[in-house]
């Protein structure tokens, strides 16, 4: 009989030379993984002999970050707000904020979806303010915009009842910078 011949294909000779390797390696590095126990250690006695310290001195990093203004608490100041003749007379305001054109704030798409009978009734006629002076006769506003769920019952302009019971707090009228807000009550002080 003929001897077959006995080369082997390349690639089984490459796999077998990267196993060979791969095992090679593995046990030249201290094969699995064991845990390893530690010793406890000891806290060393103090020493009695002097050594001498440096003290570095790290450079300042700016680590300021930019943040939203937490929401001020202006009652803790001013405990009487509803009392303060801009917000019990808030109705000659309205326009400042809210603009002169009501029905775009009431009738249509994005808004609060009033229908004409809300404001003008029927037969409709063209909403006035009352005579008189005070709270309450300055603006058509005023005829409504009470506390929810009164809604629709005249506010009398009471900025305070009208906005806060929606939920709107002083800071979306007057802002967060409180520099700014108290700047003419600050110069009054210091002209005195």
């Amino acid at each position: 009989m003929e001897a077959k011949d006995s080369k082997v294909p390349i690639y089984i000779a490459i796999l077998v030379a990267v196993i060979l390797i791969a095992a090679g390696g593995y046990f030249i590095l201290g094969g699995p993984s064991k845990p390893t126990k530690v010793a406890p250690t000891s806290t060393p006695a103090p020493s009695t002999t002097v050594t001498e310290t440096t003290t570095i001195t790290p450079t300042p990093v700016n680590t300021s970050v930019v943040t939203a203004p937490a929401t001020i608490k202006c009652e803790l100041c001013h405990t009487d707000p509803q009392n303060y003749p801009p917000h019990v007379n808030g109705g000659k305001l309205c326009i400042n904020c809210h603009g002169s054109q009501v029905h775009n704030i009431h009738i249509g798409p994005g808004t609060v979806g009033r229908d004409c009978q809300t404001c003008h009734g029927f037969p409709p006629t063209i909403p006035t303010v009352a005579n008189g002076t005070g709270p309450g006769h300055y603006a058509v506003c005023e005829n409504c915009h009470a506390p929810p769920p009164d809604s629709l019952k005249p506010s009398y302009g009471n900025l305070i009842v009208i906005h806060l019971s929606r939920g709107k707090y002083c800071t979306n009228c007057h802002g967060t910078d409180i520099g700014a807000i108290h700047a003419a009550a600050l110069a009054n002080l210091t002209k005195k």
